[in-house]
């Protein structure tokens, strides 16, 4: 009896250890690409003359997944008024500066033509998102919903955020049109 029941006791490690085995290859080898999409601190609102306005978004994805994906598109869908815009830009920053003898410069965003942006298998990637209306708009003050999705061959992963817009907001942005006003996000899911 003590034989049979040792090896019924090394059949149910052998098939505990197969299973993690099998689980440990598919989320290290075989899972497809899972993305998980965060916003920065701030989104960048800014004014045009003959469009709504412009949106940067900061955005960075981390792929939890085992294969690569690239991410090809983007949308932004806003609540109030409801549209939804496409991805227009890609920023490689949102400027910066410099010194020169002891004087600090501004320079300006630089912007690209919307690229694909690959996520190799368990790695990340970051990009600056800029959505332009194809039609003109205005925000009003107020909280405002945002619904950012990425798209891939892969799929779409979405990641949602609102941002309260204060009625001084809204006045600094009407009088400096071409100007980046950083609005915090208050909350993102």
């Amino acid at each position: 009896m003590t034989a049979e029941k040792g090896g019924w006791i090394a059949i149910v490690v052998s098939v505990i250890a197969i299973s993690v085995s099998g689980l440990e290859l598919f989320y290290s080898q075989l899972r497809g690409p899972n993305i998980f999409l965060a916003v920065g601190h701030d989104v960048l609102i800014t004014k045009t003359t003959s469009l709504g306005p412009r949106i940067g978004v900061i955005c960075s994805f981390v792929n939890e997944g085992a294969r690569q994906t690239i991410i090809t598109n983007a949308t932004l869908d806003v609540d109030s008024p409801k549209i939804t815009l496409p991805l227009g830009m890609l920023g490689e920053s949102l400027g910066g500066w410099e010194e020169n003898g002891g004087v600090f410069k501004s320079f300006p965003t630089k912007y690209n033509i919307a690229a694909p942006i690959p996520v190799k298998g368990h790695d990340e990637a970051a990009a600056i998102f800029w959505f332009i209306p194809a039609s003109s708009f205005d925000f009003t003050a107020g909280r405002h919903q945002f619904i950012l999705r990425a798209i891939s061959q892969d799929g779409a992963w979405e990641r949602h955020f609102d941002l309260e817009i204060a009625p001084t907001d809204i006045t600094n942005i009407g009088k400096s049109p071409y100007a980046d006003h950083p609005i915090s996000v208050v909350e993102q899911n």
